[in-house]
């Protein structure tokens, strides 16, 4: 391998290795808990601004908050059927308007449905962490959901809202929730006077985006390989 490749070879990688280092939180809204949002057989979720400069970012980890009630025992009695599903989608905001809004469109990464029982829940619980690794890259502004399936009556699931003062500590969202069902396709939720703002509690961890940072490298790289050629034919042609 000439050189000069070589050298570009090892710039990129040094590059990649930077940028999985850098590997951070770029979205965190966990404190002030504030209750449960409990929407069952239906999706919903927040239109979320990640942290940084970067116009799209590679998504490592994702975590959601989720609860699954009997809302008919007090206290959470018995436990759940093992039918209860759950699924998580990001979503690209490039729907059709509502409410002034683009609405989620393009389907950016799903996890498929699990089984509460996969996922490890035996018993109902008013608040369980669901953690993923999507290996996507999304835009700064987008929006994740997550969905319920089989949820029978007596039983409620939903999310844990969490809010501060500020909003989130890391990144941003809209304070309001994106929520779909058959009959109603994409509707946006906004909470009453006096209850707590729909943000859900959730975490993502990433890094920016490399293509861009790839295509640059490459970029030169080919505009000086192509440099070197025309000046070694310069110099060898006659005139």
């Amino acid at each position: 391998m000439p050189f000069f490749f070589r050298t570009l070879a090892a710039v990129a990688a040094a590059l990649l290795a930077q940028n999985a280092q850098s590997q951070s939180v770029i979205y965190n809204n966990t404190s002030g808990y504030n209750g449960n949002l409990n929407f069952d057989n239906a999706e919903a979720g927040n239109e979320v601004v990640l942290a940084g400069s970067a116009s799209s970012d590679y998504i490592t980890q994702f975590q959601v908050q989720f609860d699954l009630i009997n809302s008919g025992a007090s206290p959470l009695a018995g436990a759940p059927t093992g039918n209860e599903e759950v699924e998580v989608n990001f979503y690209k905001n490039n729907g059709a308007q509502v409410s002034g809004y683009d609405s989620p469109g393009t389907l950016l990464w799903s996890s498929g449905f699990s089984s509460m029982s996969t996922i490890g829940l035996s018993t109902f619980s008013e608040g369980q962490t669901l953690t993923y690794n999507p290996d996507v890259v999304v835009p700064d502004d987008f929006t994740w959901t997550l969905v319920f399936e089989n949820v029978p009556d007596g039983e409620s699931a939903g999310m844990g809202l969490f809010s501060e003062p500020a909003g989130p500590s890391v990144g941003g969202n809209y304070s309001d929730a994106w929520v779909y069902t058959a009959a109603s396709g994409w509707q946006l939720y906004v909470a009453s006077p006096g209850n707590p703002s729909l943000q859900f509690g959730a975490v993502l961890e990433g890094v920016p985006e490399l293509g861009t940072v790839a295509l640059g490298v490459l970029g030169a790289g080919a505009f000086l390989a192509w440099r070197r050629r025309t000046d070694f034919l310069g110099k060898n042609c006659i005139r």
